[in-house]
């Protein structure tokens, strides 16, 4: 979207994204390739999908065995998602809870194995963002965050100025002390849209959490 706003909601509130989700009712229903290829080889464990949408990653990770909570600021999002879960396999939803909450203000109760989130553009700068997600990373756990590159013209072009981020404001907000950074850099990928074939930009931060001592 070119628009800064959506009936007059500032862009990236939740108010924002719950108009989003009403005025685009088509979903992914695939996980997204760089959550694949990060976190196909980890062990099982608590995962936390912030900024979930319609739920393709979350039912991705409970179908590997992860006990998932996934996490997003649209009700419309959220109610999409668990319908799908639960038609795709009971068994599959059944380790996945849903939660509707704004993701710059929630306190998770638990810390997770794994922490991901993918372009997610939340209402405040995202290294407090990310810092944020970080917190929620238990010892010797997984961050993965995934999102826009400021490469990727067509997200530029589509999107609010705010939707692009660069690799700094991930890796800059994980202490060296603390976490050890696996993977930081920008990737592309070819997707279809509108009869066309794009090449998407795509920032991709893995961090490990240090395990306790």
């Amino acid at each position: 979207m070119t628009n800064e706003t959506h009936a007059g909601h500032p862009a990236f509130s939740a108010d924002w994204w719950e108009q989003h989700y009403q005025a685009h009712p088509r979903g992914h229903v695939s996980p997204g390739p760089q959550l694949v290829a990060e976190v196909a080889d980890l062990p099982p464990g608590t995962a936390l999908d912030a900024g979930c949408g319609t739920g393709a990653d979350a039912i991705w990770l409970a179908s590997r065995g992860w006990q998932v909570t996934a996490v997003d600021a649209s009700s419309t999002a959220v109610g999409r998602a668990q319908r799908l879960a639960v038609q795709q396999d009971p068994a599959i939803a059944q380790r996945i809870t849903w939660l509707t909450a704004d993701l710059t203000s929630w306190q998770p109760a638990q810390r997770y194995d794994l922490v991901t989130s993918q372009y997610v553009h939340p209402d405040l700068p995202f290294d407090r963002f990310v810092a944020r997600l970080a917190a929620a990373v238990a010892d010797g756990g997984t961050l993965l965050v995934v999102g826009h590159d400021h490469a990727d013209t067509h997200s530029a072009a589509h999107a609010p100025r705010t939707a692009s981020i660069g690799l700094d404001a991930v890796v800059g907000s994980l202490p060296e002390a603390q976490w050890e950074v696996a993977v930081a850099e920008s990737r592309t990928r070819e997707v279809h849209h509108d009869s066309k074939q794009l090449t998407i930009h795509d920032f991709v931060v893995r961090a490990h959490r240090a395990p306790s001592p």
